[in-house]
This record gives C-alpha cells, sequence and structure tokens, in this order.
C-alpha cells in the first residue's frame, strides 16, 4: 500500500498499520521496520500507534537512549519496544541490547528506526514501512 496523507491523516494511517501488524501477529515478535529521511515521520508514526495500543506514556525518539520499553495493556501484544538505530554503526550494537531474545518473545511489538543500519539481522518477516517528507504538512507511507 502507498498512500499521500496529510499530518491530520496520522491517526488512520495508524489504524491501518495495526490491523496489518495483528494479523500478520507471527509465533516471534513482530518486528516494524521504519525507514525514511530525518523528519519522515518514524517517530511520529510509532507515537500515534502506541497512543492507538492505550500506552499512556509519552513516547519520543529513542535516538539518545538507543532503546525505549512500553507496557501494553489489554492488547495482543505486552510490551512496545522502541529502537533508533541511527547512530549504530555494527549490528553487534544491536545484538548486545539483548536482540535476539526482544525478537525471540511473541508478546513483543518492535518499532526499529532505521533498519537499514542493522539489515543482516532485521527478521526477514519484519513488516517493512517508508516514510517520505513531500512537504511540511504531507508525507507519504509505503507499507
Amino acid at each position: 500500500m502507498k498512500k499521500t496523507f496529510k499530518k491530520d491523516q496520522l491517526n488512520k494511517i495508524a489504524n491501518n498499520l495495526i490491523l496489518k501488524i495483528i494479523k500478520n501477529k507471527k509465533a516471534t515478535a513482530t518486528v516494524v521496520a521504519l525507514s525514511g529521511d530525518l523528519g519522515s515521520g518514524k517517530t511520529n508514526l510509532t507515537q500515534e500507534i502506541a497512543s492507538l495500543l492505550g500506552i499512556k506514556e509519552n513516547i519520543i525518539s529513542p535516538t539518545f537512549v538507543i532503546m525505549k520499553k512500553y507496557k501494553i495493556l489489554n492488547n495482543e501484544f505486552k510490551n512496545l519496544i522502541h529502537i533508533d538505530a541511527y547512530r549504530m554503526e555494527k549490528s553487534i550494537e544491536l545484538l548486545n541490547l539483548n536482540w535476539k531474545e526482544l525478537i525471540s518473545d511473541k508478546n513483543n511489538l518492535i518499532f526499529i528506526e532505521w533498519p537499514e543500519k542493522v539489515a543482516d539481522i532485521i527478521p526477514k518477516t519484519a513488516i517493512e514501512v517508508f516514510l517520505y517528507h513531500v512537504d511540511e504538512e504531507t508525507r507519504e507511507i509505503k507499507f
């Protein structure tokens, strides 16, 4: 699916993506690989989905802390894990964050920004989402 949308339509886009995520739930963690330039909306999309999943905490980009974990109540998943691989130079850095354990737990919903930085260890089953900056108010998404 490829769609151009305004920032105020992000909720609808997030709902469509959640339906795809839940439909594709596997026996291991569900990984959503978010690719796009700076400012294309990767964190905003994660924030919207977290809100739709009932997470009340403020979701911020984990650029400096690399990974944040949030509890999800009353859902198909128990944890939303938000990872930003932008500052990673090698996949070993992600492995050092217990990546293998994280992806082996079917209760984890993992959003990873900049997956191309660690592409060799992203599961083949990951849902790939590409975000593009069209203009100040418009983005394009492909998943």
